[in-house]
């Protein structure tokens, strides 16, 4: 439980309702009666906004203005009768929705806009009437500009007279939740608008207090025993039911606040779960990287090594065959040698010496042209240069 005293401090920080409170503004319907005042710089409503007010329609224009920031491609419009809602160069109509509406009765009306996906969204009476794409382009910012009340800005003309009353007129400098939207409309009375004070970028307490033009005249609201947030017991301070809607704000912040913490550390353990889990893997992938690296090596290793195996084989297998041509000549020659034997040489060759030798199937036809030549060595020379020059042929 927040200690008692902690209310009183609360007294003390909390914004104060304004004399005007309980007042709204009464338009006439002429095109002098509006409220007009200039702008050199817009940016904290330069890529989001939301604009409410309390309206009562009291004057059939075809097309009313509620409040209307000028340059036009730059700006917007939000009108009473739906036919104007207005941003950065794209309307969006919602007559038929606001034509359900009768004239001289209260109604709630907000309009937000955001550069995050470029769309307006309407409110009537906390609910969504409609919405639409605009083009991508920002609000006013560093230009010059102007906002009117009551009629147009850029020109004061019969169609945009207002004539009505407005109460609570505030622009937000974001966009306003749909249930801040609908707690603000629940009660023309309640406090939500000084709840929301610090995004408040144009107070309705500052509005109200602008120079007037015209037929613009104040009337009171609320004042049946129903003045905003405010008892009549406690009407002297003006701050009590203030400080206990805070303190019942801040204990709903707390709450949130402690729900919060426990989503934040439910997203941090899943998040170190999750982190381990990836740890963990890209060890896994390091570790087979690593081993695919080695095997890697050791195929090229073996590759080198099959390589200059292959590159031994082949040196071993052409020098077999030089080898074997070697010895196919060494036979060649030596099988000629068996003439020079003294049982050969000097005596003439006959058919039984070529059978003896064994040369009768290799060489005979060779051979029986020389039978009855005496065998020397001139002879055993012509023979191995003969037999040469024959496998030359071949």
């Amino acid at each position: 439980m927040i200690p008692v005293f902690l209310a009183f401090i609360l007294v003390a920080v909390t914004p104060s309702i304004a004399e005007d409170s309980n007042k709204a503004l009464r338009f006439g319907n002429t095109t002098n009666d509006h409220i007009t005042w200039a702008v050199s710089d817009l940016t904290e409503l330069e890529t989001q906004f939301s604009v409410c007010s309390w309206v009562r329609r009291l004057f059939n224009a075809p097309y009313p203005v509620i409040i209307h920031y000028y340059p036009h491609t730059h700006g917007f419009l939000l009108g009473s009768r739906g036919n104007h809602n207005y941003v950065v160069g794209r309307n969006l109509n919602l007559r038929t929705k606001y034509g359900e509406i009768p004239d001289g009765e209260w109604f709630h009306v907000c309009m937000t806009w955001s550069s995050t996906d470029y769309t307006t969204i309407v409110y009537l009476n906390g609910e969504m009437a409609g919405s639409k794409l605009t083009r991508h382009k920002t609000i006013g910012g560093t230009r010059d500009g102007k906002f009117t009340v009551g009629n147009a800005a850029s020109s004061k003309h019969p169609t945009y007279i207002f004539g009505g009353d407005l109460y609570k007129l505030n622009i937000f400098k974001r966009v306003l939740s749909v249930q801040e939207v609908r707690k603000m409309s629940a009660n023309m009375c309640s406090d939500e608008e000084v709840r929301l004070n610090e995004f408040r970028s144009f107070r309705w307490e500052d509005i109200f207090s602008k120079p007037r033009s015209g037929s613009v005249t104040e009337i009171s609201v609320c004042t049946d025993g129903q003045a905003p947030a405010v008892d009549q017991e406690e009407e002297s301070t003006g701050q009590t039911v203030i400080s206990e809607g805070i303190l019942e704000r801040l204990e709903s912040t707390e709450q949130e606040l402690t729900e919060t913490k426990q989503q934040l550390a439910t997203i941090q353990s899943t998040m170190s779960e999750e982190l381990a889990i990836v740890k963990s893997t890209l060890a896994e992938i390091s570790k087979k990287l690593e081993s695919t690296e080695q095997e890697l090596a050791e195929t090229k290793l073996n590759l080198a090594q099959s390589e200059e195996k292959l590159r031994n084989v082949t040196e071993f297998w052409n020098q077999t065959l030089i080898d074997i041509e070697a010895d196919k000549e060494e036979e060649v020659s030596s099988r000629w040698d068996v003439f020079y034997s003294e049982k050969y040489l000097d005596k003439k060759l006959t058919k039984e010496m070529i059978q003896e030798t064994g040369l009768e199937s290799t060489d005979g036809d060779i051979l029986g042209l020389f039978v009855g030549v005496t065998i020397t060595e001139d002879l055993i020379d012509y023979l191995k240069q003969r037999h040469d020059e024959t496998v030359i042929c071949l």
